[in-house]
């Protein structure tokens, strides 16, 4: 559960998937991965988008609404993952679900 918390859960995902004592559980390290992949996509909207845009069409305009939707959805989908972690319910996100499925299973 401490994995979700918005923007600060990567650092207990870190330590988790670092710590010897939760290495070999599959849900703690899928959650933790997931949970870093949600963290690494954060900071390509917040970083890279809005260069790529200034760069492309030299102002935000309503680039900078669609930057900011993606940021809710983001925060809305950490907010979700963290209750169903508190539910103990284990939620696969579309495309990061998959790369953290890959990524639990390759290191055990």
């Amino acid at each position: 559960m401490l994995c979700y918390i918005p923007i600060f859960g990567v650092i207990p995902a870190i330590i988790f998937l670092a710590s010897h004592k939760y290495r070999k559980d599959p849900r703690v390290r899928f959650d933790a991965f997931q949970s870093v992949y949600l963290f690494v996509a954060f900071l390509i909207v917040s970083s890279v988008l809005p260069a790529f845009f200034l760069l492309s069409f030299g102002h935000f305009g309503i680039h900078a609404l669609f930057i900011g939707l993606l940021k809710a959805a983001l925060f809305i989908t950490w907010i979700y993952l963290l209750v169903k972690a508190a539910q103990q319910q284990q939620v696969h996100l579309p495309i990061i679900g998959d790369l953290a499925a890959r990524s639990a299973a390759e290191q055990m």
